[in-house]
């Protein structure tokens, strides 16, 4: 059967099942009674509307060509070849400004607030710009252009850049010199175009296009989920690890740094080219790729009568100019947010989120206060090494503990006489059990770490620390990556499956902004306590805060068990506020118990849990009522 042929019969099916629905909820349309038929509440037609939606998206996945292995890895090299631009990119960045500003790093910090304060406030509006889009294949491409785009006229301005040849005694700022701080201007400003296109290339392919063409959940599916985000995640450690080293040899190759940053640039173009064709192609042999998207009601601008009046004179091109400030800064962003937490799986993705504030991984902040209290740079590399080993042994492991479990699930389901289960009910429960064992296990393996770091003494670096303090501390470490990575790609996993089709790149966005602003917190955190002896307070409350984010996770997985909505029945899962409400308190109550031991990171951290306890104990936005429980 042709494209052509499938084509029309989609549009028609589709067509005929949207006059139907319309006709069913059309309250002018009288019957041929003359009667008029019962309004129905926004609830119900959401409903409806969602399982004819879901169901029409079944039916076009059975039409459309399987992916065989050859497509698969045109997806996959798309995949690296934009991470790869991206990663070098962002090496030769922090290189080009670290020479062009030298003993100075005034210009590395605005470009690193730039970047996170950008992601925060724009992330959750990309997201809904790329679920408002009808076609997905001109959305990739787009972020694609502008991404690589930005990346080459940067390089240019790196190019028209006056270096200076002599050495300065005095440290060189953007705010030195007008024509360089107007140049570095340009550059910050692609750098912000460049970040945002990449977080909406990101979720323009995870959320949109790998859900679609993995298919619908069964037993029989040839690529799951599980194994589809595992490989991405590889291929993006890959990238983040290969990247950067093969940079030093790019610039030893040639003898000039012009004729350096003019390879670069010409490498970023030719994979930019590859890029396009294999999403072109990759398009070509899916049918609903190729199709537009289905207009759909969104359920989370309906039902708040104060909200739906203030829109009315602020419709794009329409009222003042403060009205559409109100708006795009205010309105849609409340929106977005109200939406985020409508949907089941928020604890999940907050929990995610709130492993951003920890510094207990292989970051600068880490390194440096290792070497400060005597570390050695070389066990410090061999640690990392490690590190990004076991990264990678995440993604081959978490896909095979997924199988494992859904094998043991079905054979529980057919031969011990279990009750009735469908398979998208099988794979939730897998990747939920899967998540919090990830999450748990980062939780104990970094209790180790911390109580080493309260052992070791930033006074005494005089000597090494021991042999067996030193194996310990970097093994556990290391094996908290696993964990880490296993949860990853489960919440990925969720945010594929359990979220309407229109909110999932806007869901994905929001807890975009969400990650950035714990990173702000993170940053803030570790300047405003930049002394050695302070570390170790950072470290307890990093501590903390992942086991906060495995509470908050297995909190969420019970009270969603213990009701068996998802599993039995396909809905979703919520967890009820109360229970969050708890987990804050008893932290705030063990800060009461301990606070006069605490000199550093620790205090703000319990006032902001006070906050945070305040306000969902209190959790009211927009009207909404939390799913799954009442207030407190």
């Amino acid at each position: 059967m042709s494209h052509d042929v499938q084509h029309r019969r989609l549009s028609t099916s589709s067509t005929r099942s949207a006059d139907a629905f319309l006709r069913r909820h059309d309250v002018s349309a009288p019957r041929a009674d003359g009667t008029e038929e019962r309004k129905k509440s926004g609830e119900e037609v959401n409903r409806e509307f969602e399982a004819m939606s879901e169901s029409s998206d079944e039916d076009e996945s059975t039409i459309s060509h399987p992916m065989d292995k050859w497509k698969w890895w045109k997806v996959y090299a798309m995949h690296f070849l934009f991470t790869w631009n991206s990663r070098t990119y962002e090496y030769v960045s922090i290189f080009l400004v670290a020479l062009a500003f030298p003993k100075s790093l005034t210009a590395t910090s605005i470009r690193g607030l730039a970047s996170t304060i950008s992601a925060l406030i724009c992330s959750s509006a990309v997201g809904s710009w790329i679920d408002r889009s009808p076609s997905r294949l001109r959305t990739l491409l787009i972020t694609i252009c502008l991404n690589h785009g930005a990346m080459v006229l940067v390089y240019l301005c790196w190019l028209s850049w006056p270096f200076n040849s002599s050495t300065s005694i005095v440290p060189e700022t953007p705010f030195s010199d007008l024509s360089k701080g107007f140049l570095f201007g340009l550059i910050l400003f692609l750098d912000i175009i460049h970040d945002l296109s990449a977080i909406g290339n990101r979720l323009s392919v995870e959320r949109d296009w790998v859900p679609v063409l993995v298919g619908p959940v069964t037993a029989e599916m040839q690529y799951s989920l599980t194994d589809v985000n595992a490989v991405m995640v590889r291929l993006d450690l890959a990238c983040k690890l290969i990247a950067p080293s093969l940079l030093p040899l790019i610039v030893k190759t040639f003898p000039s740094q012009s004729e350096w940053i003019f390879f670069v640039a010409i490498l970023t173009i030719v994979f930019w080219i590859v890029e396009l064709w294999c999403a072109t192609v990759v398009a070509k042999g899916n049918t609903q790729l190729q199709l537009p998207k289905r207009p759909f009601h969104d359920p989370t601008t309906t039902g708040i009568p104060h909200i739906d009046i203030h829109t009315l004179g602020f419709k794009p091109g329409m009222g003042s100019w403060p009205g559409k400030i109100y708006q795009i800064f205010y309105l849609n962003p409340a929106i977005r947010l109200k939406g985020y937490f409508s949907v089941s799986i928020w604890p999940a993705s907050i929990s995610i989120a709130l492993l951003q504030l920890t510094v207990l991984a292989y970051s600068a902040t880490l390194i440096t206060y290792l070497l400060e209290i005597g570390f050695s740079l070389t066990s410090i590399t061999i640690a990392r090494a490690s590190g990004a080993i076991l990264a990678l042994a995440s993604t081959v492991i978490t896909p095979a503990a997924a199988t494992y479990m859904r094998n043991h699930y079905s054979w529980k389901v057919r031969y011990r006489g279990s009750p009735k289960v469908k398979d998208i009910g099988i794979e939730r429960r897998v990747v939920r059990k899967i998540g919090f064992w990830g999450v748990l296990s980062q939780f104990i393996c970094l209790i180790p770490v911390v109580l080493i770091l309260f052992i070791l003494s930033p006074a005494n670096t005089s000597s090494s620390p021991h042999t067996l303090l030193t194996l310990l501390f970097f093994a556990s470490l290391s094996l908290s990556r696993i964990g880490h990575y296993a949860n990853l790609l489960m919440v990925q996993e969720l945010g594929q499956v359990e979220i309407p089709l229109h909110q999932r790149s806007t869901f994905a966005g929001t807890e975009q902004s969400f990650k950035s602003a714990c990173e702000l917190c993170h940053w803030a955190a570790t300047v405003l306590w930049s002394k050695p002896e302070d570390f170790r307070w950072l470290a307890l409350g990093s501590l903390l805060v992942t086991g906060t984010s495995a509470g908050v996770f297995g909190a969420w997985v019970r009270g969603g068990n213990s009701r068996e909505v998802a599993v039995m029945n396909g809905g979703y899962e919520g967890i009820p506020m109360g229970t969050v409400g708890i987990l804050f308190f008893i932290l705030i109550y063990m800060s009461d118990q301990y606070r006069f031991r605490l000199r550093g990171a620790l205090p703000i951290l319990c006032l902001d849990l006070r906050i945070l306890a305040l306000k969902y104990a209190n959790f009211t936005f927009a009207g909404l009522t939390p799913i799954g429980g009442s207030t407190i």
